[in-house]
């Protein structure tokens, strides 16, 4: 016959036992990744069809609630771009460059594709929130009517109230030039 103390001991050392395994059960369930991180994650990239694009184009495109700004330059604006990049080398022997080919063999594929693609969030970093008008302003990049803002073609503020550069996302175009994946985390949602 089990004495009472024995007894206690058991039911004491089961409810122990079962405490912690509850206990480690939640420590563990609460750090794996919750459904709405999976969801994000998944919908974090999108991929956009960019072969038939004419240089010149710039579309503001709705990719999964985001704006996005993609903007295929031209040979002239990939000029005006550099030399607001780098003011020491002037217009025409960016231009020279570009329009002799010599860049294009100068850069790895990767480089050459970001002075031909420029791809941002068009959303206002100066305030409200607003829609900033691409090809606008005085510096020929973006304008931002709200705040009042002129953006170079890189996306930089160069007049207004900010200080702060128009959100650019990690990209990836394909060795075609067909497609461009974007990575849509952390880019500021329409609302």
């Amino acid at each position: 016959m089990k004495t009472k103390g024995v007894t206690l001991y058991y039911v004491t050392a089961f409810w122990a036992v079962l405490t912690l395994a509850i206990g480690l059960y939640y420590l563990f369930s609460g750090t794996t990744t919750t459904a709405d991180v999976k969801v994000r994650a998944a919908n974090s990239a999108t991929s956009v069809e960019i072969g038939s694009w004419d240089p010149g184009d710039a579309k503001i495109l709705n990719l999964r609630g985001k704006p996005v700004v993609i903007w295929r330059r031209d040979k002239d604006e990939m000029a005006r771009a550099l030399a607001q990049f780098d003011p020491t080398i002037p217009l025409e022997d960016w231009s020279e460059a570009i329009n002799s080919g010599a860049l294009e063999r100068g850069l790895e594929p990767e480089a050459f594709a970001n002075v031909e693609w420029f791809i941002a969030s068009p959303i206002s970093t100066a305030g409200p929130g607003c829609i900033v008008q691409k090809k606008a302003g005085d510096f020929d990049g973006f304008f931002d009517p709200c705040a009042g803002v002129h953006y170079d073609m890189l996306g930089r503020p160069q007049k207004g109230p900010t200080n702060i550069n128009l959100k650019a996302p990690a990209r990836t175009i394909d060795p075609d030039g067909q497609r461009v994946t974007i990575s849509l985390f952390g880019l500021p949602a329409t609302r």
